[in-house]
């Protein structure tokens, strides 16, 4: 399967870029302003980026909502990252920056077919994980 993000966003369509990704707004908006940060790389999962690539991503990030914060009348930013298997056909590791407004309901509409997971368990293994 070709990747959309590997082989399908024409440079006119570039926001701005770092040395590892690409800004482009997004194809199918949530949100006016709805932007993807995209690695330039075929990476699946944030696991899988160097950690000099994960300083890169976050300081881009930063970039992007002091943007919104000081240019737009946006009362905040969501950002959305899905990983692994999860991910859409035909794409990869990509970050959405969603422009947010009190009242605009963007956890009202999100809705999923929940599935239990042993909680205990998991709170066992994050402290676990504590430095």
């Amino acid at each position: 399967m070709t990747c959309i993000f590997c082989d399908g966003i024409e440079e006119k369509h570039i926001l701005m870029q770092t040395e590892n990704f690409k800004v482009v707004l997004d194809i199918d908006p949530i949100q006016s302003g709805h932007l993807l940060i995209i690695s330039k790389q075929h990476f699946m999962d944030v696991r899988e980026l160097p950690d000099s690539a994960l300083m890169e991503l976050l300081k881009l990030q930063k970039r992007i909502m002091n943007i919104f914060d000081t240019h737009f009348p946006v009362d905040g930013v969501s950002v959305i990252q899905n990983n692994g298997p999860i991910m859409d056909e035909g794409t990869h590791f990509h970050i959405h920056i969603v422009p947010r407004y009190k009242g605009d309901d963007f956890w009202t509409h999100q809705k999923v077919n929940g599935r239990p997971i042993l909680v205990s368990e998991l709170v066992k293994l994050l402290q676990n994980e504590r430095e």
